[in-house]
């Protein structure tokens, strides 16, 4: 191992001592003295000026002059040229403003409880709430506990026998009984046809007619069809329908069926009136012809003329009497022609003779199951019945003084015990099962007086301090004694005793906290809120931002290759149209040995964040003038500006790599004021704006009651008081030539 280490440190030496020496030459370059400077520039409104000093303290002036076009000329046996060249600012943003957004936004609620309120809360700051606008407008308050109430004695229950005498064995029988009916029905297996002449007058306003018999014509033959309604059979076995008559008609007369009611329905005309019937009376007659067919005729709607003389009836002897005919029957007619003309016709009718009756029955049977009885027992059943223990009761209700509402109320629960237990029941200690047995027990029994009292809270009051007040109540000292087996138990016994009153005005729910009565109420409400209500305006400002600086370089040469180099200012950059931005500057070339290029223009149309607007005053209305954002003074406007950023001064952005930059051109109180009179380079400002009634609506209510320090609407002239703050064009460059 040593030999190797040898053998690497021989190597080594041998390396180092064929490696050659390279070594670097410094020249260190002198601190030249200044002997003259050039500046070319832009002295406003794009009037090019050029100026030349001569002189160690630049104290000789050699050319100070307007050009249409800067031109170098460099000066003999120099040894060194600073050339600096610094492009144009870019132009300022405009603001754009119109006024912002005044907005008044609101009512906005906010619950607040009457207690625990700080000083804090109340301040400006926070809700802009005086200690006097809870005193005004916070009520009346108290604070109230209710004393704990005592438990309920026990209920002493008994066993209660209930007797009965149940069926417990039964069978069930079956009977069936059946049931027989006869119908009967008849029809016609004989009949005879009859005539009778009708007569008719021809006097229309009459409208009287009258009739007589003829010849009996028997005949066997049976009624026409559809004449009668079917009788029943025994596969039809209804009841016939109520008995009527029936007649045939002629043929200029109307023949038919008198229905019980008193009308008549036609069946066709037919000749040889005959008198018949099924009651032996005279068939009705329904004068017309053959026009009737079908029709019914009420006879009792016929008006006899009771004026017209000898009336004369006709009737089935030839006779003519009053006394034996039905008027529906009769038809009248005058021997005296009374009636004038008269006609005759003669009809037919058919009536039966013969009746054959027809026979038979009906069967149906019914089936009725009873159930029968045949063993009961005596049963006894058991349940519980109870006498009642006694109520608890409550204890004292009481509150603390009324008081104002205000900052720094607030109550604490010192000592708020539970309520009394109630007392144990007693049941029956026997079993109470159903049986058919005889009775283990009488209709009653007890057990013995085995119930408990109700028990109290332990404590004497129950107490809370309400505003460093201390409230207390008397708890109930006594609860609900017990039943017995004698009846019911007693209740307990409330507590009265308060300190410092009673709450005799309603409020009092749960066991403690407080009251409030609204100043504008009359009615007390229990752990409730006061509403807080406000409104306020907003509003923003609006600016742009400025141009940014041209590009400053700087740099060290030796010698120029030419005498007149041309030389382009970049000129600064237009100012934004409102609400948009600035253009950009122009770039500054010095030949083609440097350049700088000119700077961003500025972003237009930018927005403050929204500002709650301070409330306006009465009094504010003469509008003296106000500082720019002044705090606030009574019966002044404020003033609120938000200017456009200035921009900030050129820096030679390459300075730390000159090696020569003891000769930056700032070096030069003359040189330094051109560059800063003219601002040499820089941005344009940003545009601004500014509201001279920076005030809005500011108001709030407590409960309903409008405070004191509330503001009352700013007038119209508020909204719209705005200016716009210009932006500024960005300035050109130049060129700086130090020797």
């Amino acid at each position: 191992m040593v030999e190797l280490m040898l053998l690497l440190l021989f190597v080594s030496l041998i390396t180092a001592a064929l490696t050659p020496v390279i070594t670097r030459k410094h020249y260190k370059m002198p601190r030249p003295a200044n002997h003259g400077a050039y500046l070319c520039y832009d002295r406003g409104n794009g009037q090019l000026h050029e100026v030349r000093f001569s002189g160690k303290a630049l104290t000789t002036t050699v050319f100070d002059r307007d050009v249409t076009q800067c031109k170098f000329e460099p000066p003999q046996k120099v040894s060194y040229f600073h050339v600096s060249a610094i492009g144009g600012g870019g132009g300022g943003g405009d603001s754009g403003y119109t006024g912002g957004a005044f907005t008044t936004l609101g009512p906005y609620t906010e619950q607040l409880s009457p207690l625990n309120i700080t000083e804090y809360m109340v301040s400006e700051r926070q809700r802009d709430i005086t200690a006097k606008d809870f005193e005004d407008f916070g009520g009346k308050l108290y604070g109230f506990v209710v004393g704990a109430g005592s438990g309920k004695g026990g209920d002493q229950l008994y066993a209660v026998r209930h007797d009965s005498y149940p069926c417990t064995i039964n069978h069930t029988e079956t009977h069936t009984y059946t049931y027989t009916t006869v119908h009967t029905s008849t029809t016609c297996t004989s009949s005879s046809t009859h005539t009778a002449t009708s007569w008719h007058s021809s006097d229309s306003s009459s409208g009287s007619d009258s009739w007589q018999s003829g010849s009996d014509s028997d005949s066997d033959s049976t009624p026409p069809s559809g004449s009668h309604t079917p009788d029943p059979t025994p596969s039809q076995p209804d009841a016939p329908d109520p008995g009527h008559h029936e007649v045939s008609s002629g043929n200029q007369g109307s023949w038919g069926i008198y229905h019980d009611n008193g009308s008549f329905t036609t069946t066709g005309g037919q000749s040889n009136v005959h008198q018949g019937g099924l009651g032996g009376g005279i068939p009705g007659f329904n004068p017309g012809g053959n026009t009737f067919g079908g029709e019914s005729y009420n006879i009792k709607d016929k008006k006899l003329r009771l004026d017209l003389p000898k009336f004369r009836f006709f009737n089935p002897n030839g006779e003519f009497a009053l006394h034996n005919l039905r008027s529906k029957y009769a038809f009248l007619f005058s021997t005296d022609n009374l009636l004038a003309s008269s006609y005759s016709t003669t009809y037919t009718y058919t009536t039966c003779d013969t009746w054959d009756t027809d026979e038979w029955t009906t069967t149906h049977s019914d089936v009725n199951v009873e159930t029968i009885c045949d063993e009961h027992r005596n049963y006894y059943s058991y349940g519980t019945a109870a006498y009642v223990g006694g109520a608890g009761a409550g204890g004292a209700v009481c509150r603390s003084t009324i008081r104002n509402g205000g900052v720094g109320l607030n109550y604490n629960v010192v000592s708020i015990p539970a309520t009394g237990s109630d007392g144990a029941s007693c049941y029956p200690g026997y079993n109470l099962s159903s049986e058919y047995d005889s009775p283990h027990y009488g209709a009653t029994e007890c057990t013995g007086n085995c119930a408990q009292d109700g028990n109290t809270a332990g404590q004497t009051y129950s107490t809370i301090t309400f505003a460093g007040e201390t409230v207390n109540a008397e708890n109930s000292p006594k609860g609900g004694t017990a039943a017995t087996c004698a009846g019911d138990g007693f209740a307990g016994t409330p507590g009265t005793s308060c300190s410092p009153a009673k709450v005799t005005e309603g409020c009092s729910p749960g066991r403690y906290g407080y009251c409030l009565k609204r100043w504008n109420s009359s009615t007390w409400e229990a752990n409730t809120t006061y509403e807080f209500k406000f409104t306020y305006s907003q509003n923003y400002l609006q600016y742009g931002l400025p141009g940014e600086q041209g590009e400053y370089k700087t740099m060290v040469i030796r010698s120029f290759k030419e005498d007149n180099i041309p030389i382009t200012i970049g000129r600064g950059g237009a100012k934004g149209a409102p609400g948009k931005d600035g253009s950009d500057g122009e770039t500054t070339i010095f030949g083609n040995i440097i350049s700088a290029k000119g700077g961003e223009g500025g972003e237009g149309g930018q927005l403050t964040a929204p500002e709650w607007l301070e409330g306006y005053r009465t009094g504010a209305e003469s509008w003296p003038a106000g500082a720019v954002n002044a705090d606030y003074q009574f019966g002044k406007r404020l003033v609120r500006e938000e200017g456009g950023v200035e921009p900030e001064k050129p820096k030679p952005n390459n300075l730390s790599s000159n090696i020569l930059n003891f000769l930056a051109p700032q070096d030069s109180e003359k040189i330094a004021n051109i560059m800063e009179t003219y601002r040499i380079g820089y941005g344009g400002k940003g545009g601004g704006s500014r509201h001279n009634c920076w005030f809005g609506e500011y108001r709030k209510w407590l409960d309903g009651g409008e405070l004191e320090h509330s503001y009352p609407t700013p007038p119209a002239a508020c909204s719209g008081n705005y200016e716009t703050i210009d932006a500024d064009d960005g300035k050109s460059g130049a060129i700086i030539i130090r020797w």
